[in-house]
């Protein structure tokens, strides 16, 4: 009994002193190496054209994307699982666009991969070039509840709730265009390089550099998060660019209900306006007039009708305007802006002399719409001083019509009128001006020094033609124009003094001092010129100074094409100094000089 019971005691002392053998490790590590070299040389074993099928059916057609690969193609699933591949063409229908990239790299999420479906989680372009054909449509493209954007909106709100979306798109020197209806509304983006990231459940953050219209470009988004777009409040964003020396920020809401509306602040800081303008082709800023920075702030609303401003300040030089503008988008696709603003002041400075034959007109084809009224208490213009200036521009329909106001009806008002519509030769111009109180030697001071003529009156001009250029324009100009005068002065200068001189440095100078004075200065309290215009000359029918015995006669023409002046005076020959007299100006009036004789 005790021999049993030893024995039986021994066993389970004998039994733990042998180790087991680690078969759970060693299994699991056979199996991980297994994996590992499956994962490195299954791969390997899958033809170019099987990679390629799958890529271009599977993957590119789950996203409704036709595409094709031209060069080769290397898949690894370790560490994570990658698809690299050269020579990548991507179509898509629907937004007319296109993407050719010399090299491509797409992160897979591993779980769909198990499951036998592909999900692009990362996608990086190298060397690509986006073509992109931009529709007609406008803001409600891609604002309305049935455009693009919203849908576009749509889809990542689906696609974040299965968490199989793209959450990276990364690009190293692409190039991106954007098709207008023609070239010289293209728009291209030189040597791109940028991220954009919008993970899931979190804000949108976009990071580009790179060149637009020879100047550098650099922008940076911030927001919205997918979550909050459909929330009654909305999502926050951020937006910074940054082109040459010109910037821009908008930081506001964008929500989604269901149209997509943003509301915010706008700043816009542009040193240059020229700048700005130059980078349509299609426009140019004219060679005479000055360069005029520009500041833009206040509220703006985007929404499927286009972009509001309201409550906002425009800065243009040393000029301030107030007011609302609103840009919107015609049928056909072109932009159409209308708005009213306001200012105290406006300061600009006196204007270079135009080279007519140098100013090509519009040809008013397809331009924006315009629809602009301006009003200012006050207009400074190299010194000269217009109070209570009104404007108005409306440009719709192939037709311009320019309408400008000056002063009260009380303390006398001035109006000028100008419609341009499409022409066979350029554009045919209507010009019509009229003035109850003006200020005739003011007026003769910019071209003289010592103005012949001075005095206030009324005038009434009416003038048609058409051309190409300025220069064509102003020599088929016809018409009618009239002037009423009173209470002025009349002052001839003695033969051969002149009245006026201008260098060739564009300054004036006044006459020598000693030199002889006029040998005719008379009062008067009334005058009257009627003048009819043919082929760019205005020839006076009718016109005198003064009354009775001591009226002037005066006749003559004014050569708008050649800018020259040729009147005569003829008195009431009572004296030597009334017989008949000639002032002759000649031209051009950037320039102009002045003689008289008998």
């Amino acid at each position: 009994m005790t021999a049993l019971d030893d024995t039986r005691q021994a066993a389970p002392s004998d039994h733990l002193d042998r180790e087991p053998m680690p078969w759970r490790p060693i299994l699991i590590g056979a199996a991980a190496i297994l994996l590992a070299a499956v994962a490195l040389i299954g791969p390997r074993l899958v033809s170019r054209t099987t990679l390629a099928s799958m890529i271009e059916t599977r993957l590119c057609g789950g996203f409704g994307v036709e595409c094709s690969l031209a060069g080769p193609i290397h898949v690894r699933l370790l560490p994570y699982p990658m698809i690299e591949a050269k020579g990548l063409t991507l179509t898509i229908p629907q937004a007319k666009a296109t993407v050719r990239a010399a090299r491509v790299e797409a992160e897979l999420r591993a779980l769909p991969l198990l499951l036998g479906r592909i999900s692009v989680n990362h996608l990086d372009l190298a060397g690509a070039e986006i073509d992109i054909a931009a529709p007609p449509g406008g803001m409600r493209l891609f604002a309305s509840a049935d455009g693009a954007g919203a849908a576009l909106v749509d889809a990542l709100v689906g696609a974040d709730k299965l968490g199989n979306r793209l959450t990276r798109i990364s690009l190293d020197s692409s190039r991106i265009l954007i098709r207008g209806e023609s070239p010289r509304h293209n728009v291209a983006l030189e040597a791109i390089s940028g991220v954009v990231a919008w993970p899931q459940g979190e804000e949108l953050f976009a990071r580009v550099s790179g060149f637009m219209a020879g100047q550098a470009l650099r922008l940076r988004i911030e927001g919205p998060s997918i979550p909050d777009l459909t929330r009654s409040g909305g999502a926050p964003m951020t937006v910074n660019a940054i082109l040459g020396e010109d910037e821009f920020s908008y930081r506001g809401r964008l929500v989604k209900a269901p149209d997509l509306v943003a509301a915010g602040t706008l700043e816009a800081i542009l040193p240059s306006a020229k700048r700005l303008l130059t980078l349509s082709r299609g426009v140019s800023w004219p060679s005479f007039l000055p360069d005029q920075a520009l500041h833009i702030g206040g509220q703006a609303f985007v929404t499927s009708r286009g972009i509001d401003f309201e409550n906002a300040e425009f800065a243009v030089g040393r000029s301030r305007f107030s007011g609302g503008m609103s840009l919107r988008m015609t049928a056909d696709g072109r932009p159409s802006l209308s708005g009213t603003i306001a200012a105290q002041l406006v300061d600009l400075d006196s204007l270079p002399p135009m080279p007519f034959g140098q100013i090509r007109l519009p040809s008013l084809g397809r331009v924006p719409d315009l629809d602009l009224r301006m009003s200012a208490r006050r207009v400074v213009i190299g010194g000269a001083r217009f109070d209570g200036v009104a404007a108005g521009l409306i440009l719709a329909d192939h037709r311009l019509d320019l309408s400008m106001s000056q002063g009260s009806p009380a303390e006398g008002s001035g109006k000028l009128r100008i419609i341009a519509m499409p022409d066979p030769q350029g554009l045919a111009v209507k010009l019509q001006a009229s003035s109850d109180t003006i200020d005739i030697g003011s007026a003769l001071a910019h071209l003289s020094s010592r103005p012949f003529l001075s005095g206030s009156g009324g005038f009434n001009m009416v003038l048609e033609g058409r051309g190409g250029d300025l220069e064509a324009l102003t020599r088929s100009l016809s018409g009618k124009a009239s002037l009423q005068m009173k209470k002025g002065a009349l002052s001839i200068p003695d033969e051969g003094e002149p009245v006026m001189s201008i260098g060739e440095d564009q300054t004036r100078r006044d006459v020598p001092e000693g030199a002889p004075r006029t040998t005719l200065s008379r009062r008067f309290s009334e005058a009257n010129f009627v003048g009819v215009a043919e082929h760019g000359i205005l020839s006076l029918t009718e016109g005198w100074i003064g009354e009775g015995a001591t009226q002037i006669a005066i006749g003559g023409k004014l050569d708008l094409g050649e800018r020259s002046l040729d009147v005569s005076l003829n008195g009431s020959g009572e004296t030597a100094a009334e017989a008949p007299w000639r002032l002759r100006m000649t031209g051009p009036w950037s320039a102009p000089t002045v003689a008289s004789g008998k």
